[in-house]
């Protein structure tokens, strides 16, 4: 069995945004499964050159309803190599004109697709920001409804994506499955103190990229919370770059790029987490969960993990509730290491947790024997 994994992240290394992070393990759960020689990849080129010629081509391709890094030629290409493949998966919703021209092509193989985000909901967000950009959400609107359309399997994030895409798309007779996100475990225990206590005032850490709901989340957090409460807070992360610029507050430390995170992380007293919008699941939880942190997040921030609230840290929706609960954490010490959050890692989160959710993916359905390319 052979599979065509198609991504726009980075598919290799985990460094990077939390949208990396799940192109790598979903493309190391297909490895795993089927071996790393019956997975091959396309990656599909989206830095934008800064020359007449490349916005020119750009804006032509969006005309045609293609998203970045797609192109007639890059479709042509794709439909050639089908052939060869039992499974294609195309790792965004962005492209979903890939599996309209497979289906209209004749591909007898498996088109699955992954949603990340229902993006069209994510994209209306964005443009409440920054209006200018509106016009990219018809396409990606139209690429959308076409990965619902034409694939044949489809797999979200959490339920409420499923429920947004039935509301939106009208979701055919197909194949759904729910893959939360995971990890590899990468925590080695036997180099923390297990009975460390959090120090007064407490750090609190925010990790983020430059997306505009972590912008939000931590621009709202220090403009209405933070001269509210006793803590430290370290940003980390492209967001770190982008309030520096807007902020100066003595309890504010602004990490930027980190090369080490993990030792960040595992420093820090508690992970934040003050997020409102966005979609699919963040990444920084599931991360915090593999540390063994006490994390204190929105309701959206927690959105599709099966926690306990009270034993994982808190939840605060408003400004009332986060001044309460950061109060109380500077008040008193507690546990540095969360086992019970460590625990759940370690049961529904981690990479060998969510493997057997792919294999299933993968054996839903027969699949006609790949064919070699004529030479």
């Amino acid at each position: 069995m052979k599979l065509l994994f198609i991504c726009s992240n980075n598919f290799q290394t985990l460094p990077g945004g939390g949208g990396s992070k799940c192109t790598n393990r979903n493309y190391l759960s297909f490895c795993d499964i089927l071996g790393k020689d019956s997975v091959d990849v396309i990656q599909l080129a989206t830095p934008l050159k800064k020359n007449l010629s490349s916005i020119l081509s750009r804006f032509r391709n969006y005309s045609k309803g293609y998203n970045a890094g797609l192109s007639q030629k890059v479709i042509i290409s794709i439909l050639e190599r089908s052939l060869k493949y039992n499974y294609i998966f195309i790792d965004s919703s962005y492209y979903g004109i890939i599996c309209k021209c497979l289906k209209k092509n004749n591909y007898k193989g498996q088109i699955i697709c992954f949603f990340h985000n229902v993006e069209h909901k994510m994209h209306l967000q964005q443009a409440k920001a920054s209006p200018f950009n509106f016009w990219r959400n018809f396409i990606i609107y139209h690429n959308e409804k076409s990965a619902v359309k034409f694939s044949d399997q489809v797999i979200v994030l959490n339920e409420r994506d499923l429920m947004d895409l039935d509301e939106i798309y009208k979701l055919p007779h197909i194949s759904t499955h729910i893959i939360p996100i995971s990890f590899k475990d990468s925590y080695h225990l036997e180099k923390i103190n297990l009975q460390e206590q959090t120090i007064i005032p407490p750090v609190f850490l925010f990790v983020g990229s430059d997306w505009f709901a972590n912008i939000h989340g931590i621009t709202w957090f220090v403009e209405e919370i933070l001269d509210h409460v006793d803590i430290k807070l370290q940003i980390a992360g492209g967001a770190s770059n982008v309030l520096k610029k807007k902020f100066i507050n003595s309890k504010i430390q602004f990490l930027g790029f980190v090369p080490d995170l993990a030792s960040v992380i595992v420093n820090a007293d508690f992970i934040l987490a003050p997020l409102f919008k966005g979609g699919g699941m963040k990444v920084k939880i599931c991360e915090a969960l593999m540390y063994g942190k006490n994390i204190v997040g929105t309701k959206e921030a927690f959105m599709g993990y099966d926690l306990d609230l009270q034993q994982t840290g808190a939840e605060c929706n408003n400004k009332s509730d986060f001044i309460r609960v950061l109060n109380e954490c500077s008040s008193s010490k507690r546990q540095k290491f969360n086992i019970y959050n460590r625990n759940r890692f370690l049961e529904s989160y981690s990479f060998t947790s969510t493997l057997e959710k792919f294999k299933r993916v993968l054996e839903k359905s027969d699949v006609p024997a790949s064919k070699e390319t004529p030479h």
